[in-house]
Formats: C-alpha cells, sequence, structure tokens
C-alpha cells in the first residue's frame, strides 16, 4: 500500500489552508498522511477545527520567508512514513481522484518522479474548461527525458510544484537550498536538478490557483531580478546541454521567441539556420547585455554548485559571445 506524504506550506491564508486540506480529504485514495508547515502565521487554528489525525501542525519559529518554506517542504527524507511525497501549496487544491490516478501510474511503473498536469483557477472564473492546463501545451503525455524538460526552461519555469509527485528516500533530492532567495525561479532552479527520465500525466486533476502578482509571494520581487536569473539559467542549459537546441519545438509560432530567447541569452550565432539577425534580434541581444551588466545573478550560487557536481560530466559547451 503506497502511502502519500502531503507537506502544506502556508502563511496568513486560512480560508485558502482550509480549502486545500478539504480538498486533500475528499481524495477518493484514503492513504496519506500531512503537514501543514506553518510560517509563523495563522494556521493552526483551521488544523485544529478540522481535527484529522492523518494531519499533523508544525509552526516556524521564526518565519522563514516563502522560498525557505516551501524549499523545506521538498526534502527527500520521509517524516511521516510516506513512499511519496507532495507539496500542497495552500492556494492551490485538488480533484477528488488525483491521488488514485498517481496510484494507477506507480502500479504500473514505480517511477522516481510523476509531474501531473494542472487545471486553473481564478476568482473571476472559478475552474477554468479543462482545456486550459499549466503544462498541456508544454509537455508530451508519457515519458519524459531531462533534455526534453531542460529545453521547457527555454519558455516558462519548467516543472511545476503542484503537480510533482516523488520517491522519498530515493534517488531524487528537490531541494534547491538557501542560496535560492527568489520565489519567482524556484521552479526553474529545481528543474534542473532531474537526472533522469520522468512521467507526465496530462489528465488534470490538480488544481493551480490563478492569483494576482500581489496576492502572492513573487508580490514584492523585482522583474529584472527574475528576468537576470531566467536568463541565467538559460545561458547554463546552452552550455552544458548545446543538443538542447535540436530537442525545441519546431512549432512555426515558437520561432520568433526562440530566436529572441537566444540573443537575449548571448548567442545570436546559434540563430543561424532558424533566422536571419534582424532588428529585433539584436535588440534583444543587446538587451541581454544591459541586463547582465546591472543586475546580479539571483542563481549563481545555485548553478555554481551544479557545474561543481557535474565536472564530470563531458560535455562540448557552446560559447556565448562575452557582454
Amino acid at each position: 500500500m503506497l502511502i502519500f506524504e502531503v507537506r502544506i506550506p502556508t502563511y496568513n491564508r486560512p480560508d485558502l489552508l482550509r480549502r486545500a486540506i478539504e480538498s486533500l480529504q475528499a481524495q477518493t485514495y484514503p492513504h496519506w498522511t500531512a503537514t501543514v508547515y506553518d510560517d509563523a502565521s495563522s494556521g493552526e487554528e483551521v488544523v485544529r477545527s478540522i481535527s484529522d489525525g492523518r494531519i499533523r501542525y508544525q509552526r516556524n519559529s521564526p518565519r522563514l520567508g516563502a522560498c525557505a518554506n516551501i524549499d523545506q517542504c521538498f526534502s527527500s527524507a520521509p517524516t511521516l512514513s510516506g513512499h511519496y511525497g507532495y507539496v500542497l501549496e495552500d492556494d492551490n487544491f485538488l480533484l477528488p481522484g488525483f491521488l488514485s490516478l498517481m496510484v494507477r501510474h506507480l502500479s504500473e511503473k514505480p517511477w522516481q518522479l510523476i509531474q501531473a498536469n494542472q487545471r486553473i483557477w481564478s476568482k473571476e472564473r472559478g475552474l477554468h474548461p479543462e482545456s486550459e492546463t499549466t503544462r498541456g501545451l508544454w509537455f508530451r503525455p508519457g515519458e519524459m527525458s531531462p533534455l526534453h524538460l531542460q529545453a521547457s526552461l527555454l519558455f516558462m519555469e519548467g516543472l511545476s510544484n503542484g503537480g510533482m509527485i516523488w520517491k522519498l528516500a530515493g534517488a531524487c533530492n528537490f531541494q534547491v537550498g538557501p542560496s535560492v532567495q527568489h520565489f519567482g525561479i524556484q521552479e526553474a532552479c529545481r528543474t534542473l536538478l532531474v537526472k533522469a527520465p520522468f512521467l507526465f500525466v496530462e489528465e488534470p486533476l490538480a488544481v493551480f490557483n490563478f492569483m494576482p502578482r500581489s496576492e502572492t509571494a513573487r508580490g514584492g520581487e523585482n522583474d529584472r531580478s527574475l528576468g537576470r536569473g531566467l536568463q541565467s539559467i538559460r545561458r547554463f542549459i546552452l552550455e552544458s546541454s548545446p543538443e538542447v537546441i535540436e530537442s525545441l519545438p519546431q512549432k512555426q509560432n515558437l520561432q520568433d521567441q526562440v530566436v529572441s530567447l537566444l540573443a537575449h541569452s548571448g548567442y545570436p550565432h546559434l540563430v543561424r539556420g532558424r533566422k536571419r539577425l534582424s532588428q529585433p534580434i539584436l535588440k534583444a541581444y543587446l538587451k541581454g547585455i544591459a541586463l547582465r551588466l546591472t543586475q546580479p545573478d539571483p542563481c549563481r550560487s545555485f548553478l555554481a554548485g551544479l557545474k561543481a557536481s557535474s565536472s564530470g560530466t563531458a560535455y562540448v559547451p557552446a560559447k556565448p559571445i562575452e557582454s
């Protein structure tokens, strides 16, 4: 019997926390335990009022902040005798068959990691149509390679916290550590830790809550710092896995975006064969230089650690044009 160990990070959103927990209680698969990681806020009252013996409460003292509170939830060590971990952020929730769906796939093959698709919920529209998902346009159903996952980072954040199921006490460690202090790049950094094929489940039974930025942990974050971090991650991918270029989607409507991203990251020479250099591409290239000159890299320590850990790997890096 598989036991899911659910970690629920929360901070001062009691109504949303209650919805998240109730969606967990409504699962058709009942073999789960949960810990609410309350970042020094008001979550204890919600947990007490629900009074479910499967749910443990843990209060951070002092407050850790959103990045550290969420990151601790990705510890690979089981704390409640669970076999697989899952992070249910307090603003997200689950549809009743989510855990049953995960069990079905894990019974077919004991994956180290499953990334499930997510539907979208917003205050204005409620639950969006099933055709509107967070990963359906970018991921292909079935087994995915780390290389294809890295390719997705050139366009978006890669893995999504709210859809990840990973094996505890296994080979996967998805904690990015204290050097990543920007909430907006945590998932992208976590994506770089995937080293083996994983399963993407297209059926969306997890729900991502789309909220105004001002109501999220990214509300006070600097957009230029986020852009600098994502640029740094793209450069890391292009240097360590230059073959990722060949795995990029060939959809015509993405070609302009691919070219602009390559130029912005400092690799306009990789544009050859895709599109002729033009004024917009040159503009993206110059903007990329300006960003590198004016913004410190928020991923520097994390990426340096990844390079050091993989220093024995043979690859021929693509040389960027230095700014």
